[in-house]
């Protein structure tokens, strides 16, 4: 009775919010849901026989989530998974009530999540995922998380609590906490390509030693060339990212271990992918093809400006709530851009700031979304391009009615 209630009273939220909040309505009702009925997500999931899988980790996890599901999906599967990475509690609630039947069912074979570090680790103990991929640790969130070492506890307990484990062998932080796990595996770069690898969180302990389950052997502008369980298997596509081609690996090793696996079928589906949403993705708003490009750090703030060759036009930068400390804005360099167009979000004045004195021109700094995004819509300009924060994403989403 309690999982019906929740359910309906759930949906309804959901609908009516919607119907006033074009693209919004998503942590309300699943706030709600959970009150109702705390078990709602562990009974959803429990519904999908082949069980859970999650993926966590300071960076990378929307991009190996997608490539799970899409890779499982082609492989005729049914997967449950949240649609718009909302991957804190009330984003799992609420997408068992956009698809999830009344009896708190959901018609999948399986369920594949992206877990937020903290939140995972207060799910890990009840849900007990049968497989967890992890994909680093980095010196993100330190006004949220204080101390890499933090972020490592909290990777620990959905480790513990997994049935089988994908790990980052070259992250010595990730390899401390896996290596004692009974069944993990380990994916990376190959020798020669180390020291051209992500940096990770500073930690002057031991590197366990992980299996080489999945090893990167090339990553070009033209192909990927990873060693899996000792055979090669070889991707089209610009993987000169070698962050995105260990999510690439770390995914094709998740799935090895899940299903008996269509080598063809597997090369085929990820040269097809687009990206995940607003991770340089060109989406169609307002009849424009636009540029959108996701940061959440320093380190991809500044990848992604480095990606500009010049300056596009119009072009947004937009600096939300969860820039908790807009200090380290002063750590990317801006030099590369002659002017922005528009400046917004809440830490809109702080990005400004910034810019003037990297000698960067601000035509217009408006702090409201909807406002800024109005004004950049009308912006004359062939390459239209929004760089933006993941609050600021969010919301940028819900007024232009992109949320799913």
């Amino acid at each position: 009775m309690r999982t019906f209630l929740a359910m309906a009273l759930g949906k309804t939220t959901r609908f009516l919010l919607r119907l006033v909040r074009r693209g919004g309505g998503s942590a309300l009702p699943g706030t709600i849901a959970a009150a109702i009925q705390p078990k709602l997500l562990e009974r959803a999931i429990q519904s999908a026989p082949m069980g859970l899988v999650v993926v966590s980790g300071t960076a990378g996890k929307s991009s190996t989530t997608n490539l799970v599901v899409s890779l499982l999906r082609t492989h005729g599967l049914k997967v449950f998974t949240n649609p718009s990475t909302a991957n804190i509690r009330q984003g799992y609630y609420a997408s068992v009530l956009q698809f999830g039947n009344l009896r708190g069912q959901i018609d999948a074979d399986i369920v594949v999540l992206e877990w937020d570090e903290g939140h995972g680790a207060a799910l890990a103990k009840d849900l007990k995922p049968r497989l967890s991929i992890i994909t680093n640790v980095l010196s993100d969130q330190l006004d949220r998380f204080v101390d890499p070492v933090y972020v490592q506890e909290k990777l620990s307990e959905i480790i513990n609590n997994s049935q089988l484990v994908i790990a980052n062998r070259d992250d010595k932080n990730v390899a401390q906490i896996a290596a004692s796990h009974p069944d993990c595996y380990g994916f990376g770069l190959a020798a020669d390509l180390v020291e051209s690898g992500p940096n990770y969180a500073i930690n002057f302990g031991e590197h366990p030693e992980l299996s080489a389950s999945a090893l990167i052997r090339a990553a070009t502008a033209e192909r990927l060339l990873v060693m899996l369980k000792g055979l090669d298997l070889e991707i089209a596509g610009n993987f000169e990212n070698l962050s995105q081609a260990m999510n690439t690996a770390a995914a094709l090793l998740a799935i090895d271990c899940l299903i008996d696996i269509d080598r063809e079928l597997v090369a085929n589906t990820i040269e097809a992918l687009p990206p995940v949403f607003a991770r340089d993705e060109m989406a169609v708003i307002r009849d424009r093809s636009v540029r959108l490009m996701l940061v959440q750090n320093p380190t991809s703030f500044q990848l992604n400006l480095d990606k500009l060759k010049t300056t596009p036009h119009p072009i947004m930068l937009m600096a939300g709530r969860d820039i908790h400390d807009p200090s380290w804005l002063w750590t990317v360099d801006f030099r590369n851009l002659d002017y922005v167009d528009v400046v917004s979000g809440f830490n809109a004045h702080e990005l400004a700031l910034r810019l003037h004195y990297a000698g960067v021109k601000v035509r217009l700094m408006e702090p409201k979304i909807d406002e800024a995004n109005e004004h950049f819509a009308n912006l004359a300009g062939e390459e239209p391009t929004i760089v933006f924060s993941a609050d600021a994403m969010r919301r940028t989403r819900r007024y232009l009615g992109l949320a799913k």
